[in-house]
C-alpha cells in the first residue's frame, strides 16, 4: 500500500523519482527502493509525510482520508498509572507518561486511555513472566493488552470503562534492571532503552507484533523509528552529543 501511494502522489505532482528523492533528502536508489516495496525508517516515512502534506495514516494504508489533522481537535487525556517494586530514578516517571502519549498519538488513538505501568527488577519481571505467561526466565517489558486489535485499528466508542469514562487498553512490566544492562550493551542512553521499550510495548496493546521475522516485524519497527523521532530520541542524537 505505502509504495502504490508514493508512487500515486510523484505522478499526481508531475515530479520524477530524483526530484522526490532530493527533497526528502534520500538517494535516487533509495527512493526507487521505497517504490518498489521497501520499508521506510520512521524519519524518511515522516519526510514523506511532510513533503506531500498527508497523514502517516494514509500512507500506510490505514485510513482513505488524506487531510492531516491540523490539531482542532484537543488530544485526549490518557490516564497513565505507574507503580514501583524498586527504587526508579528521577525524571523517569515523566518520561514514560511523556512517551506513552506521545506513541498514542502517533498511532490516532483519540479516546482517552488508561494504562497501567509496572517498573521492577528482573527478579519482578521474571516472576510476572512465569504467572502469566508460563516463561521461567526474566526479560526486559512484558505487554497485556485488554483487546484483541489488529495494527493500524484503534479503540472505538463503547470500549470505554462505563465507571471511568476511559479505554482500559493494558498493562506494561518494565525492568528497570534490563533497561540499564541493554543501554550499556548497546551504548546509548537508559533514557533512550526505556523510551524504545515503552513505545514497544505501546505498540503491542494496540495489536503490534513481531512474532515472525517478516513483514510483521519490520512493519513494528517502521513505527518504533517514527514515534522515537518524533520525540527527538535517537541514536543519531546520541551520537551528535559530545
Amino acid at each position: 500500500m505505502f509504495s502504490e501511494r508514493i508512487r500515486m502522489l510523484r505522478k499526481e505532482s508531475g515530479l520524477t523519482q530524483a526530484q522526490v528523492a532530493q527533497e526528502i533528502g534520500l538517494s535516487g536508489r533509495g527512493y526507487q527502493d521505497l517504490e518498489l516495496g521497501a520499508t521506510p525508517r520512521g524519519d524518511t516515512l515522516s519526510a514523506i509525510a511532510d513533503f506531500y502534506g498527508v497523514s502517516i495514516d494514509w500512507l500506510m494504508g490505514r485510513t482513505d482520508v488524506r487531510e492531516v489533522n491540523g490539531g482542532a481537535l484537543p488530544a485526549p487525556e490518557h490516564q497513565i498509572m505507574l507503580e514501583a517494586e524498586v527504587e526508579v530514578p528521577e525524571g523517569t516517571e515523566d518520561l514514560l507518561r511523556r512517551v506513552i502519549s506521545a506513541a498514542l498519538a502517533a498511532e490516532g488513538v483519540d479516546l482517552p486511555c488508561e494504562i497501567n505501568v509496572l517498573l521492577t527488577d528482573d527478579e519482578g519481571i521474571h516472576q510476572v513472566n512465569r504467572e502469566m505467561r508460563q516463561v521461567d526466565r526474566p526479560t526486559d517489558v512484558l505487554s497485556f493488552p485488554m483487546f484483541d486489535l489488529k495494527p493500524g485499528e484503534k479503540p472505538e466508542a463503547g470500549d470505554e470503562d462505563p465507571e471511568s469514562g476511559l479505554v482500559p487498553l493494558g498493562d506494561m512490566c518494565i525492568s528497570l534492571e534490563r533497561a540499564a544492562a541493554q543501554a550499556g550493551e548497546f551504548g546509548h542512553s537508559v533514557e533512550r532503552e526505556l523510551s524504545y521499550l515503552t513505545v514497544h510495548s505501546v505498540l503491542h496493546l494496540l495489536g503490534y507484533d513481531h512474532m515472525d521475522e517478516g513483514p510483521m516485524k519490520r512493519q513494528m519497527r517502521v513505527h518504533e523509528e517514527f514515534i522515537l523521532d518524533k520525540l527527538g530520541i535517537t541514536r543519531e542524537m546520541e551520537e551528535e552529543t559530545p
